[in-house]
């Protein structure tokens, strides 16, 4: 595959910065509506994610009930459409003797065919019972193909559970692959135990499943594997736009380099003469940034949310305003890693190889020139400059750019 290397963009005069910080895609659907549900819960991102994916849905009174216990049954269902396997047509080749007439059935044999679900010895699959921890986590390593580990491995990986001997002997290995990769996840307050024969909540069902759609591409299982291979080829998508001339491609990513100037717009008139610390932005992509092919790379609309980080009221004679705007992380729901970002405003000039060095900037040397009554109109463009690399998988491996 070709690939082609650009200068980096340097910072210009006429800057000034903040902390890292991470711009993403909105999402299209997400859990506003669930007012059990703020964005500082343990669950937020995982909920978002798989609402967005219609994974997950709330209850007909809005609620998401992250702490309501979920069937076995519920949890198959779950499963496929978190893999893309919900529309999959599969032999009935698992006679399990109460699933017949249940809701679930047809979800449950697709589950049972790519190896995901198992009955129980009595021949019953108990779609009505409530799926443990342990289950749970089991069904999320079926998906994978991790690292084969022995019983005295795996007691080695869950001993730092107080609860570690309460697993039972045939999720024992599994429990340990789990912990290996990191994808158990405890609620805070239980980051000691495992519980695994507890019945697991909504919410921490949504982060196994999290969990497991990220390990699963790049570890499935093999069933999943040739699932993957039959899927058509996704193309790149072309527009005109803001081109970036230094972006240049590694394997199946096109890479924005660090130093990359991104000119945003900024949502409402910010003034350094009345705006607050901690008073919250946005800012959006006001066209499309693409490669010189005219590939996207950054969609117009994404959205970048921050606040005011730092304020400098500006003088009346000396006219030196100085606004700081750090943004903080935003889910992204196309798989693009995330962007540190910093913006570049007022009349100070900063050093970008302390920058690199330091993302935090607690080492900084300023040039002063003169100062301003600095402030941003609505919809003005503002230039944001990347503090890292931005990779963003476009190609296929075996495509020509």
């Amino acid at each position: 595959m070709k690939k082609l290397l650009t200068n980096i963009i340097t910072l210009l005069a006429f800057t000034l910065f903040m902390a890292p910080g991470v711009i993403a895609y909105e999402l299209e659907q997400g859990p506003d509506s669930y007012p059990d549900l703020p964005a500082d819960h343990w669950a937020w991102e995982a909920v978002t994610f798989l609402t967005d994916k219609k994974v997950v849905v709330g209850y007909p009174d809005g609620y998401f009930k992250p702490d309501q216990q979920v069937t076995r049954g519920e949890f198959a269902t779950m499963v496929i459409k978190a893999l893309g396997l919900y529309e999959k047509e599969t032999p009935e080749i698992f006679e399990y003797q109460d699933t017949q007439d249940h809701w679930a059935s047809r979800n449950i044999q697709v589950a049972s065919y790519y190896g995901l679900v198992k009955g129980y010895p009595d021949g019953a699959f108990y779609p009505n019972n409530n799926v443990t921890r342990m289950e749970a986590l089991s069904v999320v390593l079926s998906a994978l193909s991790p690292e084969s580990i022995d019983s005295e491995q795996a007691k080695h990986f869950v001993s730092i559970y107080q609860d570690y001997s309460d697993i039972p002997d045939w999720g024992l290995i599994a429990a340990g692959q789990a912990e290996m990769l990191g994808l158990v996840y405890n609620t805070p307050g239980h980051e000691t135990t495992l519980e695994p024969n507890r019945p697991a909540t909504r919410g921490e069902l949504a982060k196994f499943i999290f969990n497991m759609v990220e390990a699963a591409q790049r570890i499935p299982s093999e069933k999943l594997k040739k699932e993957q291979k039959k899927k058509p080829k996704p193309t790149p998508k072309k527009a005109d736009g803001f081109v970036l001339d230094n972006v240049y491609y590694d394997e199946e990513y096109a890479v924005i380099p660090e130093g990359t100037v991104l000119p945003l717009s900024i949502s409402e008139c910010m003034n350094a003469k009345r705006v607050k610390e901690g008073e919250r932005f946005i800012a959006r992509a006001p066209y499309n940034f693409v490669t010189r092919e005219k590939y996207i790379v950054i969609p117009v609309g994404v959205q970048v949310n921050g606040y005011v980080h730092k304020v400098i009221r500006p003088l009346r004679f000396f006219r030196n305003g100085y606004m700081a705007l750090r943004t903080d992380n935003i889910l992204d729901d196309k798989g693009i890693p995330e962007m540190k970002i910093v913006a570049t405003l007022g009349e100070r000039e900063a050093d970008m190889r302390i920058i690199r060095n330091d993302p935090y900037l607690t080492r900084t040397r300023y040039n002063v020139i003169k100062g301003q009554n600095m402030y941003i109109h609505k919809g003005q463009r503002v230039n944001f400059v990347l503090l890292e690399p931005l990779r963003v998988k476009i190609f296929n491996v075996d495509d020509e750019i």
